[in-house]
Parts: C-alpha cells; structure tokens; sequence
C-alpha cells in the first residue's frame, strides 16, 4: 500500500458502477450450488438460534462466511451507537483467519470510511487493491435503513469470487442485521431481569431482615430491662429473640445462596432445582419435595435458566408467605413440552377480585411472565383462600 495512507491510491473500484447490472449473475447458476447456498444458509440460521449474545452471533456469521466461501479472511464490525454517521466500533470487530494474511494494518484503518461507502451506495462493494494482490468485499449489515455494521470478506486475487459465494454473503449480511438486532432486544431483556433480581433482593433484605433485626434490637433492649425485674420473663423474650434470629439467618442463607450461580450445564435442570429446595426449606419447618415425570431431554440452557429461575421465585415466595407445611415442585417433560409446577398447601394468595397475585411479590410474577413469555412459554397462578396455591410454567419446545 502506498506510504500516504489512503485508501483511494491504492483501491481500483470495479463496484458499485456495475453491481446493479450484474445483480443476477450473484445467483448460483447450478442446482447443485443453489442447494449448497440454502444448506449452508439452514445450517448457519440453527447456529444462530442457539446464541445468547450479540458477539456469539457475530462469530457464527464469520465462521459461517469463512468455511463456505473458503476466504482467506473475514470480518464482522459493528457501528458505534453513540456516534453521528457510521463510525465504526472496533472493540466490537470479530475477525477469522490468519494473523499476518492481509494483516489488519491494512484494512482495519479504513473500516468507516468503507462504511460510509457501503452505506451510501446501499449494497455490496467490490474492490480491489493491485499492490496487495488483493480483493475486499464489504457487504452493508443493517435493518431496514438502520446500520448496524459492515461484514467483510478479504481475499487473494488468485481466488475468483464464485457467484454463490458471493450470493451467501450478501444474503448473511441481511440474515446477521435480523439475528444482532434479536440479541441485542435479549440482552436488554436479560438486564432489566437481573436489576429486577437485584431489586427483589433489596426489597427482600430491607423488608424481611433488615426489619427482622431492628426487631431483636429492641427485644434486647426489652430483656435488659426485664433481667433484674422479671427473671423469667426476660428469658421468654430472649427465646423469641433467639427464634427470630435464626429466622434471619435462614433467610439471609437463602439470599446469598441465591447470589451465588448455579452451574446448570453441569448439574441441569432437575439437580438445581433440588438443591434450591433443600436450601429454601432448609430452618422454615417446611417440607419441600421434587418429582418428576416422563424422560429429562436436553433443553437449551436459555431453557433451563428460565424454568430454574422461575421455579425458584416460586419456591421463595410460597417458603415466606404461604403459611403452609409443604412445597412440591413437579417437573414434566412430555413430547414437545416441559412443565414445571410448585404447588403449597398454604393459606393461598388470592386478595380480592379474580386476579392472583403472590402476596408483597407483584413485582416478581410479573418477572416471572416475562421470562416465560420471552421463551416462548407461560405461566399460570391458581389460588384459593384456605387451599393453596399452585404455580405452573409452560414451556413449548421446538424440534430441533
């Protein structure tokens, strides 16, 4: 590349002048490289639906982009949000394929003002640079008119740009704007359910044992009066103090055990859920059992994370509110389904009118709606006065 730097002395364009008149000779033209572009396209839109994260898709669309097309390199990189025009965000750039072949030096330099390029002219750009015996095609990666990013396929110019190849890169390129805008609504969804787990702990450690502690401050201020005046009376009331702390500590157990993470690729959905019982009941008096029924399949862990968290609210809330003796947690697994269901045998939640809700929790089955809602799945409360209350979540699955 020349010393100046710029990518114009070296860049000889032969897109987008012609782009639109060749659009039809980015088909495959054989039946045979018409099913290898919709296996490849079938088969990267399964990865996809198994990613979690903005960056797990990015990778599944350069390692996509690179194995079909066999270039020698390939990039994915996001534009900065905050910024006015396509700037490129460069901490978001995912690149595959040899370090020191064309190096990064080269191209990442000119990552925005490539943008820029694609953007403006609303389709692919093809071009090539003589002195490096190389070819650059960057393929815009937006929804509707809204940039997201640019992919960008690098390679030798020794290796022709096949009409399916170039065909799978275009279509990727509008198959990872749908698939980034998806994970990014996730991800927002997933944070504001962690500040809202965050807020419930909170409200839970002021409400319950901050409340509980204050209590015991003035039962003890209560028993030092009453040592010297009523022996007997005094020991009565350190007593109930003494019930009331281990009351506190309990419930302080149960909310650093719900801190802490729970590996459940390792102990899956079953063995997690048994634990939370075994740790919520654990000094309530109450007896907590899990069944199951029918044949444990493999969930997805965005499946299992929710059917986990969800069981475990409902544990919590029917330990500190129900008034009962016993919890039961049935997980069913049936074909093309799985249920979970915390049943009590408690005083029931229902508080006027039709509508149930958990007792100081409003918060909480909202939380638990909207992840059951965001897997595709429901829940469902009933309660009566005097009888229990029984919580089920429902969770479709689709075949894989």
């Amino acid at each position: 590349m020349a010393e100046q730097g710029h990518l114009r002395g070296t860049i000889h364009r032969i897109w987008p002048n012609r782009i639109r008149a060749r659009e039809r000779d980015l088909l495959p033209r054989t039946p045979v490289a018409q099913q290898a572009l919709v296996d490849a396209l079938t088969s990267t839109s399964e990865s996809i639906s198994s990613a979690r994260t903005v960056r797990d898709v990015m990778t599944v669309i350069v390692d996509a982009a690179k194995s079909f097309t066999s270039t020698e390199k390939v990039a994915i990189c996001l534009v900065d949000e905050y910024a006015d025009g396509p700037v490129m965000d460069e901490a978001t750039l995912v690149v595959r394929g040899a370090r020191d072949t064309h190096v990064q030096a080269w191209w990442g330099q000119h990552l925005t003002e490539i943008a820029e390029e694609v953007f403006s002219e609303g389709h692919p750009t093809f071009e090539v640079d003589r002195e490096r015996g190389a070819w650059l095609l960057a393929v815009p990666v937006r929804v509707h008119s809204e940039p997201l990013g640019i992919l960008i396929a690098i390679n030798a110019l020794d290796h022709s740009l096949l009409p399916e190849h170039s065909a799978f890169l275009s279509i990727l390129g509008a198959f990872a704007a749908v698939s980034i805008a998806n994970a990014r609504l996730a991800e927002e969804g997933r944070y504001a359910m962690l500040a809202g787990e965050r807020e419930r702990i909170a409200r839970e450690m002021h409400d319950g044992i901050s409340q509980s502690l204050f209590s015991v401050s003035l039962g003890l201020e209560l028993a030092k009066k009453q040592v010297m005046k009523d022996p007997a009376q005094a020991r009565q009331t350190l007593e109930d103090l003494e019930g009331q702390l281990s009351a506190s500590a309990s419930d302080l157990r149960r909310l650093i055990y719900d801190l802490r993470p729970v590996k459940l690729q390792e102990m899956g959905l079953v063995d997690s859920v048994r634990n939370w019982v075994s740790e919520a009941t654990r000094g309530s008096g109450v007896r907590g059992v899990v069944e199951v029924e029918g044949q444990a399949c493999g969930l997805r862990p965005s499946h299992e994370a929710c059917l986990y968290r969800v069981g475990k609210e409902a544990v919590s809330n029917a330990v500190r509110h129900s008034g009962g003796g016993r919890i039961a947690v049935r997980i069913v697994y049936a074909p093309g389904v799985v249920a979970l269901t915390v049943s009590d045998d408690g005083n029931g939640i229902v508080h006027g009118g039709t509508e149930p809700r958990l007792e100081g929790t409003g918060t909480g089955l909202r939380n638990m709606r909207e992840r059951m809602a965001a897997e595709g799945g429901w829940l469902e409360v009933s309660s009566e006065p005097g009888t229990g209350t029984v919580v089920r979540a429902v969770l479709p699955l689709k075949e894989e």
